[in-house]
């Protein structure tokens, strides 16, 4: 084959490829349809509790999402039913993806990357090589383990016969929401490994539309487990570094892996390995161990425990029950309603009763408007509590029909089991936050009649 011929042969193949990887044929990936229950999550609970909402409900509408995610990637890709996912977290260039490549003994990950181009990946065992990835427009396709770098790396690059780049490529990263690599080489058969993008920018570096800090934090709050990677020429874990596990769901065991550890000397490492671990108890940051990792001389450090830390994985069952995710922030929701009608209704008996007894017009006008207003607080409260029990039982039913056709099991959560497990702490911050609000209405009560007076 000649010059010619191959660039011929390299174009149709690059054409091929972002046909592929642009596909928007509205199959949306999936063997089933997530529009009515993505339509309740993203619309439908926003809209009825934007006026009426538990002083959490941010906290508890991320982390409902954050289950979304969690079981839509099963939906995605039926190979992680059964799997626990360990996720590998850590900043830009911290030796997530060469860390996978050297555990599975093959070059498979795209590594120095640019941030803005890297995929969420997810690497399963199988007895043959696949890749599967999902576009922006939520489309499925199946691509060439050798197609796999092109995507991240230089995308339609050609050179000529001297080995001189002549078409510069471009990385089409940006284009894809997730890819899915099937390998021989992955050895444990319970595990599906997870490698995010880097949550931090690299230097001279913007973050894409669609932030990599996103789409890292949402990723990992999907896992069961964390690795979480600090290059150790950094010496410590950086503010940035804090902050960012900081927003990570504290529950998830996390196994610290200091990289690149041949770039120091190995009595450095200790200090630094010691010194991380001490923020970490500072910070009140759970923590598995911490661990040492280099590319180039793995078996010089800690890669063996890394690997007895993968067997225990593999053997332990700490699948997260979503149906109890989904089910806290209706729970929640309705406690915090009942407490707030609860507190409407006696606000009403007290001013029927002063109303009863006031001789003064002035007064009894005030107060009168005060029991409109109770009375209309209280119907607001019952319509958004009867909203938001429609609401919810609609989507328990979109759930479960999901599931059924694609063998996800869905247990049956009571109201009252959340309620057993809800921290006696969060139950008495929250009987505060209810007693403030009582206090303050009660208050603003005493201030008008003492006006009108």
């Amino acid at each position: 084959m000649d010059y010619r011929d191959e660039i011929i042969e390299k174009l149709t193949d690059n054409f091929d490829l972002i046909c592929k990887i642009t596909d928007d044929n509205k199959n949306e990936g999936y063997d089933v349809s997530l529009e009515r229950i993505e339509e309740i999550i993203n619309n439908e609970i926003p809209e009825a509790l934007k006026k009426n909402a538990p002083p959490d409900y941010y906290e508890l509408y991320t982390d409902f999402k954050y289950s979304y995610d969690y079981f839509k990637n099963y939906i995605l890709y039926d190979k992680l039913i059964g799997k626990n996912i360990v996720a590998l977290g850590g900043g830009f260039s911290s030796g997530k993806s060469s860390f996978m490549n050297v555990l599975n003994g093959e070059r498979a990950l795209p590594v120095g990357i640019l941030p803005t181009t890297s995929v969420p990946t997810y690497i399963v065992r199988d007895d043959r090589y696949r890749v599967t990835g999902i576009n922006i427009f939520k489309s499925k396709f199946e691509i060439r383990l050798t197609d796999f770098n092109k995507i991240a790396h230089g995308f339609g690059e050609i050179e000529d016969e001297e080995g001189n780049t002549v078409v510069k490529g471009a990385a089409l990263g940006h284009m894809l929401k997730s890819m899915f690599l099937s390998t021989p080489k992955q050895m444990y058969d319970k595990i599906a490994f997870l490698d995010t993008p880097g949550y931090s920018k690299a230097d001279d570096e913007i973050h894409s539309e669609s932030t990599d800090e996103q789409i890292a934090r949402g990723q990992l709050n999907s896992s069961d487990f964390i690795l979480w990677f600090v290059p150790a020429e950094k010496g410590t874990l950086t503010d940035e570094d804090i902050k960012f596990i900081e927003t990570l769901n504290d529950e998830i065991p996390k196994l610290m892996i200091l990289s690149k550890a041949d770039k120091m000397p190995e009595e450095e490492l200790h200090k630094v390995s010691e010194k991380i671990r001490v923020i970490l108890r500072q910070k009140q940051m759970d923590f598995i161990d911490i661990l040492l990792f280099s590319v180039n001389e793995p078996e010089k450090y800690d890669i063996e425990k890394i690997k007895e830390y993968f067997d225990k994985f593999n053997k332990t069952n700490v699948k997260a029950d979503i149906t109890k995710n989904f089910k806290k922030i209706f729970v929640r929701c309705n406690e915090y309603y009942d407490c707030n009608l609860d507190m409407e209704r006696k606000r009403l008996g007290r001013l029927n009763q002063a109303v009863a007894v006031i001789e003064d017009r002035r007064i009894a006008e005030g107060i009168n408007q005060l029991t409109k207003d109770v009375r209309e607080n209280i119907e607001e409260l019952k319509n958004v509590k009867s909203r938001l029990e429609n609401i919810e039982k609609e989507f328990f039913n979109e759930l479960k029909d999901i599931a059924d056709k694609i063998g996800f099991e869905i247990s049956r959560i009571s109201e009252m089991e959340i309620l057993k497990e809800s921290k006696s702490e969060e139950n008495l911050n929250f009987k505060k936050s209810v007693n403030a609000m009582s206090v303050k209405k009660e208050n603003s009560f005493s201030k008008i009649i003492k006006n009108r007076r």
